[in-house]
């Protein structure tokens, strides 16, 4: 068993109807008549309990409202109850209906709502026109009457619209208090099992918000685990940080039962922050006997005098305790609560009016339908402008699909390194390495009819050949060499034949479109990322943003394909015709090669005393005409290959890349204010119209601006 905790307690009670205190109450009141607790939740008390717990008699007491017989047995919502002292001798009681969300888009609802308005005094106000007040709120309401049988009812069986009923007058604290209909546990002609849960679920809407203080209301009679209101409290709020016990007929226990009842409302059983409280309601005959609320205060003081019930401290025990009690909790709870929710309103009329701005003006005729898609255009091209730039706003992360030029740029690079590793088909040799020579092969023994033998030189053409060759068709050399063989025209030996040279060229570089239709595909996917996230940054109506994407999409199938149509003439230029370059680059590699292969030889040459042989120098130079052509032709394909390949690699990034993916006529450059200036009326109407479902989130987004720049300009008026 826990150790009893001392609950929260209030010192200071006599400031609680200054000036602060009432503007502050006001306030909250206010914010709640706006409907704001739509949007954000309001700092309130929710008393809740069992239908049969004594919660309208508790209410009764604190608010020295009158109430029916059993008015809580077929209430179907939340009534507010404010209390406000003012200097009014007679007193005052006004009655009206706070519009809940499902008013919000019904005008002629809200406004009928709106109409129903009660006012009396306080001596006119007694159970009879509390009853008669609650029955025509529900037919406001179009709900069915307390009281009223289940059969021939409406669809409509709960309401979030709230009763609220005001008493003003010199003896009333300020207090605001929400009660909600009372949990039941068997259904009647009344009420059915599936208002059970209806019930259940709307006290469980106003317990669970974090604002809420909960009223638990319980019968001192019944088990505390037996009290289902007890088991949605601790879930909600388990360490009880904002909730207050109160147990009713504490009269009606029955001897020798009343020390478990005390042991609770001493805080030692269910141990809650804010304590427990007991109090002593009027029983149902003594309101028949005519029992005033003045007569039972004074009862209850007697009862809680005697023993055993006089063991509680007579701060918690009580209605004239408890009402000062919570007046004080309230008002401390809204003060702590008060400029959060006045940043959270301003937070509110931001994000609201940003969103507004987003879904812009109506759209019902082509020029507002023209304008709003230019705004969508202008808005479109600063975002790409800006992305494409590298203009990135702090919130954008590293991996962010915002940072487009980033990542191309990298993409771009690691092309490059492809290429370069992959682009050619056979390795290139180094200065210091010669082609291979070749094998001489004795001639093959053919065997004749006799017995004898004979030689043939080279036996079998096809055998000999790769006996002689002994050529490795993955070495360059090798392949230059079978090639050339395989291509000699009239030209002289260690001359070369130019045709050759081209065919060799386009076998090095078959890969070079394999390899660059990777690298285009790969940028074309980030672009059209990219494309869907901007539009889901600019457009926020998503009928217009399908449209619009669905209307350019054969403009950027035809961008895309010019991407591709352009890469196909890039490698048609570079291996399809002849061979061509004025790079200076070309004939500079080639005398550079020739260097290295020289100096590589000199430092082969070179002696122990570091002295070089001329002799065999020379001699280490001497090859065959066709090793010579071959290391020839090796020479001019490296150089050549090497301006051509880094050629065509600019190309792809400069006349594929930037020109059609992300040039003026790419897919992120169609969505502009020409394109709209360019539209028919009626496609104009086809994309940008407004429908059913745009309407009704502009109306949405309507009202809860409004309501919230009033909540603001409610909130302005307090100061601290």
């Amino acid at each position: 068993m826990s150790s009893a905790r001392r609950p929260q307690s209030f010192s200071d009670l006599s400031a609680l109807d200054s000036t602060e205190r009432s503007q502050l109450l006001n306030t909250i009141d206010k914010f709640r008549e706006l409907n704001i607790s739509e949007d954000i939740s309001l700092p309130q008390l929710v008393v809740v309990g069992d239908q049969s717990s004594g919660k309208s008699s508790l209410l009764e007491g604190l608010t020295e409202i009158s109430f029916p017989v059993a008015s809580d047995l077929c209430t179907r919502f939340a009534t507010q109850i404010v209390l406000r002292r003012v200097d009014d001798e007679e007193g005052h009681v006004r009655a009206s209906i706070i519009p809940g969300p499902d008013a919000d888009f019904d005008p002629d609802l809200r406004d009928s709502l709106l109409e129903f308005q009660v006012s009396m005094t306080e001596a006119e106000f007694g159970p009879e026109s509390f009853a008669r007040i609650l029955d025509e709120a529900a037919v406001r309401m179009g709900i069915p009457k307390p009281g009223e049988k289940v059969e021939g009812t409406p669809d409509k069986r709960f309401s979030n619209d709230i009763l609220k009923i005001e008493l003003s007058g010199k003896h009333h604290p300020h207090l605001t208090i929400v009660d909600v209909p009372g949990l039941f546990h068997n259904s009647t002609i009344y009420q059915t099992d599936e208002d059970r849960e209806l019930i259940r679920n709307l006290i469980q809407s106003y317990i669970e918000d974090s604002r809420t203080i909960i009223m638990a209301v319980m019968d001192g009679r019944n088990n505390l685990a037996n009290q289902e209101v007890f088991r949605m409290a601790r879930k909600v709020d388990p360490e009880g940080r904002r909730t207050v016990g109160i147990i009713t007929k504490c009269d009606a226990v029955q001897p020798g039962d009343e020390a478990g009842v005390i042991k609770i409302a001493s805080n030692k059983t269910e141990i809650l922050n804010h304590g427990w409280f007991a109090v002593r309601n009027r029983s149902t005959k003594e309101i028949q006997d005519g029992v005033t609320i003045q007569e039972r205060h004074m009862k209850e003081k007697e009862f809680f005098r005697r023993a055993p019930w006089n063991r509680l401290g007579q701060d918690r025990t009580g209605i004239e305790s408890l009402k000062p009690f919570l007046g004080h909790l309230l008002f401390e709870h809204v003060r702590d609560e008060f400029p959060k929710l006045v940043d959270e309103i301003n937070k509110l009329v931001m994000e609201t009016e940003k969103a507004m701005a987003q879904l812009g003006a109506a759209r019902t005729t082509p020029t507002e339908q023209r304008i709003y898609l230019t705004r969508i255009a202008n808005e479109y091209e600063r975002s790409v402008t800006d992305c494409l730039d590298a203009k990135f706003a702090e919130d954008v992360g590293v991996k962010s699909p915002f940072k487009i030029r980033t990542r191309i740029q990298n993409m771009n690079n690691d092309f490059a390194k492809r290429m370069q590793a992959e682009g050619h088909t056979r390795e290139f040799k180094d200065e210091d390495e010669e082609p291979t020579p070749e094998v001489e092969v004795p001639p093959s023994p053919v065997s004749e009819d006799n017995g004898e033998h004979r030689y043939k030189s080279g036996g079998d053409e096809n055998e000999t050949e790769k006996r002689r060759k002994k050529l490795d068709p993955e070495d360059i050399y090798d392949w230059i060499k079978v090639t050339h063989r395989g291509s000699r025209g009239t030209e002289l030996p260690g001359l070369v034949n130019p045709h050759m040279v081209v065919q060799i060229f386009r076998e090095q570089s078959v890969n070079w479109e394999a390899v660059a239709r990777e690298h285009v595909r790969s940028v074309a996917d980030l672009v059209f990322k990219f494309n869907a996230e901007v539009f889901n940054r600019v457009v926020a109506d998503d009928t217009v943003r399908k449209k619009l994407q669905t209307s350019l999409s054969k403009a950027t199938g035809d961008a895309v394909a010019r991407a591709y149509d352009e890469l196909k003439q890039l490698v048609e230029d570079e291996r399809g015709g002849i061979l061509q370059t004025v790079n200076t680059s070309f004939g500079q590699n080639q005398k550079e090669m020739r260097q290295k292969r020289a100096l590589c030889e000199l430092k082969k040459q070179r002696g122990k005393d570091g002295m070089v042989n001329l002799t065999a120098f020379a001699q280490s130079f001497t090859l065959s005409n066709d090793d010579t052509t071959v290391r020839d032709i090796h020479d001019i394909l490296k150089a050549y290959y090497d301006i051509s390949i880094r050629r065509f690699s600019d190309n792809i990034v400069l006349q594929v890349i930037e020109r059609h993916l992300l040039g003026k006529n790419g897919p992120l450059r169609l969505l502009k204010p020409e394109y709209v200036s360019g539209l028919t009326d009626q496609e104009l109407r086809l994309i940008a119209c407004e429908d059913y479902q745009a309407a009704a989130k502009r109306r949405e987004l309507q009202v809860k601006l409004e309501r919230a720049r009033n909540a603001q300009e409610a909130a302005s008026f307090i100061l601290f």
